[in-house]
């Protein structure tokens, strides 16, 4: 059975009660077209699991009806409207890996790190995040067990409900943890506030930090089980990963140097049974389900779960019409839009496996921003099962569902990631760990590429940076990654930075954080702007 189990998101696609943007209007009418009230709903049993979904269905898809309609928030565009799209450009476009031939909705804004509080992108993100944020407030909020009494909720479900909230609650944080990194001073709401015309107040890092490390400690062992049939799912390995990213950026955050409690988590991860994929490009085909190495998926379905957001665009926004990618990759959409800069490019040996780059007709050098032969295609991503489709023939590779919707899921968080930060904390003086592991996880990945072990004296933090970029290219951690080692406004230069192609290695230490949306401060006298904004 196809990837489902992943999970009930995709049979609520078509979700009964179209909870759309605004939570204080919840009588919609669905796909369906029979009208629901807030009351039928939640006195429907079926109505827990559907919602639980939706909230998982957000970090994919940008409604209720895909490829867009019944949108969860306003946007000419439902494509990029979606979580990952817009996430995606924000760590990635700002960086030293990605540039795009287009220059609308303040996508040059983002390469030429010149952003200001109307980019589309920086809104958009903001928006999507915080409406998840909304939908797991109402989900708390209405299961509540003096709530579900009165519904006359039966002792079974009651107990699957209470996964339930520790899964939203999960998702709730981990979203949090997202503006946190990204916007630093966001408003906070809970299920325990109202609805409404309730304003929220802004709180910072200080605040979320330990507030987002409560959260997900109290969700431990409440999550469902690391198995096949939980795929999708929030699980420990999880929320170790994403405690374990908040400590090893708590510098940048708070100020303090948390890399023991990153140990700790990251530890804990090891011992959870994944294990790295035998071949790179097993982890970015169609059916990377299958995947040992993933921690945690957005999940994607060629037939149910499809978007002009997600892999469909770091596939197709990727590729020029010369590539065949239909006949070549399995999807028969080509946008040419997306390439990778030569600072990326220019990382890898000869022979290594990582190194997915379509050259033909095509410079390294991207000196001509808005022209997509300027720069090499990157095919990291594709609809092709588990094959290598860089060596194997194209006669030879079987395909997703969907010509022209991907099977593909995203690996949000990772094994190697967890190895490369390991050897991180170790390296920046953590305990808990020990240099001769470190080494042996960071060889362990670079065998699997197929290019040489390296010495422990070469195991250096400029090194992990470097090997990070060619293990994790385009999955969305390069922004956090260059300000952790504090290369994103200063002390690096790379094309198009300051929008100049040479690049400049200093910015506005302001770009660190992204402003807050100029339409939020209109509509919550209780926010302010980000500094310098």
């Amino acid at each position: 059975m196809k990837k489902m189990n992943k999970i009930t998101i995709l049979c609520a696609m078509a979700l009964m009660i179209g909870f759309s943007s605004c939570l204080n209007d919840l009588d919609t009418i669905p796909p369906g077209g029979k009208e629901t009230t807030a009351e039928e709903a939640w006195n429907d049993v079926t109505t827990y699991n559907k919602f639980v979904a939706k909230i998982y269905a957000s970090f994919a898809l940008s409604g209720n009806q895909g490829p867009n309609g019944y949108d969860d928030i306003v946007s000419d565009d439902q494509g990029e409207a979606t979580f990952l799209r817009s996430y995606w450009n924000l760590q990635q476009l700002t960086t030293d890996e990605a540039v795009c031939a287009w220059s609308d909705d303040g996508l040059n804004g983002l390469t030429f790190c010149q952003w200001t509080s109307s980019n589309r992108f920086c809104e958009l993100t903001y928006n999507r995040i915080l409406i998840t944020i909304a939908f797991c407030n109402e989900f708390l909020r209405e299961t509540e067990v003096e709530l579900l009494n009165s519904r006359g909720v039966d002792e079974a479900l009651k107990t699957k409900i209470e996964e339930y909230r520790a899964e939203v609650r999960a998702v709730r944080a981990i979203k949090y943890y997202l503006l946190m990194d990204l916007f630093a001073n966001v408003p906070f709401l809970t299920e325990e506030e109202g609805v409404g015309a309730f304003l929220p107040e802004q709180r910072g890092r200080d605040f979320f930090f330990p507030w987002i490390e409560s959260e997900l400690k109290a969700c431990e062992d409440k999550l469902p089980v690391k198995n096949t049939l939980n795929y999708g799912k929030v699980n420990n390995g999880t929320i170790w990963m994403v405690l374990a990213k908040m400590y090893l950026n708590a510098e940048v955050y708070i100020g303090q140097a948390r890399y023991n409690e990153a140990l700790t988590y990251l530890n804990k991860i090891m011992d959870e049974g994944y294990s790295l994929d035998t071949r790179y490009s097993y982890m970015f085909g169609a059916d990377n389900h299958l995947s040992p190495e993933i921690i945690f998926p957005v999940v994607f379905d060629g037939k149910k779960a499809t978007t002009y957001g997600g892999t469909t665009y770091l596939m197709a926004a990727a590729w020029g019409s010369d590539m065949e990618p239909g006949s070549n990759f399995g999807l028969g959409q080509s946008w040419s839009g997306l390439r990778a800069k030569e600072t990326l490019s220019t990382l890898f040996e000869g022979n290594d496996a990582r190194a997915m780059f379509w050259t033909d007709k095509r410079t390294q050098e991207t000196n001509v921003l808005n022209d997509f032969n300027y720069g090499y295609s990157v095919i990291k991503f594709t609809n092709v099962k588990r094959s290598d489709p860089l060596n194997v023939p194209v006669e030879e590779r079987e395909f997703g569902s969907d010509n022209q919707f991907p099977d593909t899921d995203f690996p949000m968080y990772r094994l190697a990631d967890a190895y490369l930060m390991y050897a991180e904390a170790v390296l920046r003086g953590g305990s808990g760990g020990d240099r001769a592991t470190a080494l042996n996880y960071v060889n362990e990945i670079r065998e699997r590429a197929g290019v040489s072990q390296i010495t422990d004296s070469q195991l250096t933090l400029d090194f992990i940076l470097e090997e990070r970029a060619r293990e994790l290219y385009w999955e969305g951690h390069r922004r956090t990654d260059l300000i952790r080692f504090d290369r994103f406004t200063a002390n690096y230069a790379w094309p198009w930075k300051n929008g100049v192609y040479s690049g400049t290695a200093a910015l506005d230490d302001i770009y660190k954080i992204f402003p807050i949306p100029a339409a939020e401060l209109v509509a919550n006298p209780n926010i302010k702007q980000n500094p310098g904004y």
